[in-house]
């Protein structure tokens, strides 16, 4: 009898058992699938397509190792192609453009954590690029700057009494009006995150400061900034992470590349890859996209490594 129950209650813990792996397994089976399809399998045929050509003759795909590699280090980086060059070039102005968007949001937070007047709509403002579409701010940026109906270039035309032809081929205006706009269009989201993470400054420690009389910039440089410091070290890391995905502002308010595709950014030069189609235009696109990729990785894991050095973790 005793041998009988113990047999029932171990299988009973064996069938609960199972059970438990396997409700877990069916939760895990579906993002488990969709992750090695859409992300392992896309990826390594990527990489894989890179080292191939495509022989018109047989309609087929043909090993040639690292050539595309050489073609492409060749023409876009050591300017073989003028073209290819300018967009490489272009690309890394997200740098700089994210190089002035951090210093001037830890501003704009710390003057709204402040509470200074109307930051309601100052807030609003800042806040807006990222609650409407991004194609929707780029067609409106352009459209006020064109010489046939845009306000702007009207006004502008209106004081100097000279046309202006800020989006045309050759235009100097333009990289210009694109990077006051991506400046503004940027701004929201870091502000937010800073003002996030400024809420949770210690109000005693805020208040010792200002009994031993630290002024408002004292304040913000020497308490302030120091507790944001692991926040603005990971917006430091996403300012060098920007050169891979810099592609949909200049596409949108240029339009056209212009002349050796002085308008043009690696991201939007591999997309008008794609888009012409042509298995030659996705092997070079795919090839493109990873040599700038290895380019970038050992720079951004040096980055990764400098702030981590000099932005410790800091626990208030």
């Amino acid at each position: 009898m005793d041998t009988e129950i113990s047999s029932k209650k171990k299988r009973f813990k064996i069938n609960r058992t199972a059970r438990k792996y396997i409700f877990i397994a069916s939760l895990i089976i579906i993002p488990v699938i969709n992750f090695a399809i859409f992300w392992v399998y896309v990826n390594f045929d990527t990489i894989l397509l890179t080292f191939k050509r495509f022989d018109v003759p047989t309609a087929s795909y043909v090993w040639r190792g690292f050539d595309g590699y050489i073609s492409v280090f060749k023409s876009m980086i050591l300017g073989g192609d003028p073209g290819e060059f300018n967009a490489f070039i272009n690309s890394f102005r997200a740098i700089l453009i994210n190089i002035i968007i951090l210093p001037v949001s830890f501003v704009i937070a710390y003057s709204f954590y402040k509470k200074i007047r109307f930051r309601k709509f100052f807030q609003v403002v800042f806040f807006l690029p990222n609650i409407i579409s991004l194609v929707v701010l780029c067609m409106m940026v352009r459209h006020m700057f064109s010489s046939d109906f845009g306000p702007i270039a009207l006004f502008i035309e209106k004081i100097t009494g000279h046309p202006t032809n800020w989006l045309g081929f050759d235009s100097d205006k333009m990289w210009t009006i694109i990077t006051m706009f991506c400046i503004w269009a940027g701004l929201g989201g870091n502000t937010v995150v800073l003002c996030g993470a400024m809420q949770r400054t210690p109000e005693d420690i805020i208040e010792a400061a200002r009994l031993d009389g630290i002024g408002f910039f004292r304040e913000a440089w020497s308490i302030v900034l120091p507790l944001v410091m692991p926040t603005m070290g990971v917006f430091f890391i996403n300012v060098f992470t920007s050169v891979l995905s810099f592609t949909m502002q200049p596409m949108l308010i240029a339009i056209n590349p212009g002349i050796d595709n002085k308008f043009m950014t690696v991201g939007w030069y591999i997309f008008a890859s794609v888009d012409t189609g042509g298995s030659g235009n996705m092997i070079q696109a795919a090839t493109i996209g990873m040599t700038l990729s290895v380019l970038m990785l050992p720079i951004i894991i040096a980055v990764r490594l400098l702030v981590k050095k000099f932005t410790p973790d800091v626990q208030f």
